[in-house]
């Protein structure tokens, strides 16, 4: 079970309830695998994929408005993210009937996750931070 815990929150609440969405679907897609349901992980993940691609737009929106420096990079982070979800696309329509596909769909989401929450979005917690301290934002 995938749970974001306070550490991970940025204090901006509707990046962190986007947050919360996908780790609740990939929670669904794991229990789903778990159930030996594969047959649900297609449409779970089409739902992961719209919710994240919102997420990345309305993320790039106010990293943008905040005059955040690496918004160019965190674009590109997304993009990359964005080929990561056409693979978890393809694991999910094979989930129905191929344990490797479930297996790999189970792992790969919770990276994405990881890579997406963890690894990218710390970077602009602390920008918003330190301009919180300054009283700019």
């Amino acid at each position: 079970m995938v749970e974001l815990t306070s550490p991970f929150k940025l204090d901006y609440e509707d990046l962190d309830q986007d947050h919360q969405r996908l780790a609740d679907i990939v929670n669904l897609i794991v229990a789903a695998i778990d159930a030996d349901e594969g047959e649900k992980c297609e449409d779970l993940v089409n739902d992961f994929v719209k919710s994240a691609k919102g997420h990345f737009a309305r993320e790039e929106a106010l990293l943008t408005k905040a005059g955040f420096p690496n918004v160019a990079r965190h674009h590109a982070h997304h993009q990359s993210l964005n080929t990561k979800m056409e693979h978890l696309v393809e694991f999910a329509k094979n989930a129905a009937d191929n344990q490797l596909a479930r297996d790999s769909l189970r792992k790969e989401l919770v990276f994405f996750l990881m890579d997406d929450v963890i690894t990218a979005d710390m970077d602009f917690k602390t920008f918003f931070e330190e301009q919180a301290d300054k009283g700019e934002t």
